[in-house]
């Protein structure tokens, strides 16, 4: 830990009862049980709360048979997936290079402990030895962040997704400091553009992080929002028609 992460956690905290006085979270109920579970996660804020909602109605929209996350952390996208998992019947997959086996209680939620790219490699056998179909309905990234390493995912994870999936990435908007919708703001870290550089590359593609766009590349649409990070979503498509 960085020793002026205390100085910045009380900072947050007095900035964001700042935003509460003039901004409050919301409250109430949407009447849909699960999509009120994820808000009511969502307004405690993190560097991924203001996407939360997001995830939940773009991967239930698909009405996925297999997700697969990798990068679990603290919980907070599996706890979006399970609940999208229990109203569509599919498998979760999270992997980890720490054992986060306890994050999650969902029957049909596999955790594999161990390097996301390895996996890849033997993720069919994998899924066959389990009486899973491989093909991946919802891609969530969220590992390292290193440019390198997010290049070989794209490589080796995007063959493995079905048609019309959907492939979401978190921190494409990597910054010292980042900012939420509300306007509460978080410490963040540099990386050189890591994730959204590695997009770049393997699209051959520039793309302006700092803003929210619509592009389209290979036979995938890609929606990027700028907020809490950055979360980029890829929609596969082939000649422009969603198989």
């Amino acid at each position: 830990m960085s020793i002026l992460q205390p100085i910045g956690d009380l900072i947050l905290s007095l900035q964001h009862g700042f935003v509460d006085v003039l901004n409050p979270p919301l409250t109430g109920s949407a009447g849909f049980t699960e999509f009120d579970e994820v808000l009511r996660r969502a307004r405690q804020r993190t560097d991924i709360s203001d996407h939360l909602p997001f995830l939940f109605v773009e991967a239930l929209k698909i009405k996925p048979r297999l997700i697969v996350e990798l990068g679990v952390r603290g919980g907070e996208s599996t706890f979006v997936f399970e609940r999208v998992a229990r109203l569509t019947g599919a498998r979760l997959v999270s992997v980890d290079i720490e054992d986060c086996s306890g994050i999650c209680k969902y029957a049909d939620w596999e955790f594999v402990l161990g390097d996301d790219i390895e996996f890849a490699g033997r993720f069919s056998e994998w899924c066959a030895q389990r009486g899973i179909n491989s093909g991946i309905d919802v891609l969530f990234i969220d590992t390292s962040h290193l440019y390198e390493h997010t290049l070989d995912e794209l490589r080796v994870w995007l063959p493995h997704c079905s048609a019309g999936a959907a492939v979401l990435f978190h921190d494409t908007n990597q910054r010292k400091f980042y900012t939420r919708s509300d306007g509460s703001w978080g410490i963040g870290w540099r990386n050189n553009r890591g994730v959204i550089r590695a997009l770049e590359s393997y699209f051959g593609k520039r793309f302006n992080e700092k803003r929210d766009f619509t592009d389209y590349a290979d036979g995938w649409f890609i929606q990027h929002r700028h907020v809490c990070s950055g979360m980029t979503m890829l929609t596969k498509y082939v000649d422009g028609t969603k198989q």
